[in-house]
């Protein structure tokens, strides 16, 4: 075998020991259903499918659609924060915009998290009932500022 070869063979066992790396399975992952819905002058509401993975430093939030079709996919990290609708990529100055803009209402992202995780979190304006995280339902409403805004999560089980 000549010096090249050799070279050649390492290369390639490296890509490969690459291509074999598992999935981190150490990020935080929640999936399931969530509903908005916005009470005033011009009710509003949507829901959708999603899968929501890592935390408020650095996460991923997709939406899909009843046949399972990705609506939406939103992304943030320190360094930015972005929502692929499919047709085109938005960049926002922060997470509640960008839910505010995917879903009509600013969301407490940061304070859903905790929810998520069992754990009673304040976020100004709303109040989340936890009582029923045990069967992976959530409910929050936001009562200030106007409109009212109601979150429903039910997680896959």
């Amino acid at each position: 075998m000549t010096v090249r070869s050799l070279w050649l063979a390492l290369i390639t066992c490296c890509l490969l020991a690459g291509c074999a790396t598992p999935r981190r399975t150490d990020i935080p992952e929640w999936q399931g259903r969530i509903s908005v819905q916005i009470q005033g002058e011009a009710p509003s509401s949507m829901s959708a499918s999603f899968l929501l993975r890592g935390d408020i430093n650095n996460g991923e939030l997709d939406l899909y659609s009843p046949l399972g079709t990705t609506v939406a996919a939103l992304q943030w990290s320190p360094q930015f924060v972005q929502l692929n609708d499919g047709s085109k990529i938005q960049f926002f100055s922060s997470l509640a915009a960008l839910t505010e803009k995917t879903t009509g209402a600013a969301l407490p992202i940061d304070a859903i998290f905790s929810w998520l995780q069992g754990r009673d979190a304040r976020a100004t304006g709303w109040q989340a009932d936890l009582s029923d995280m045990p069967q992976g339902a959530l409910t929050a409403r936001r009562t200030t500022p106007t409109p009212e805004v109601t979150l429903r999560i039910k997680l896959d089980q």
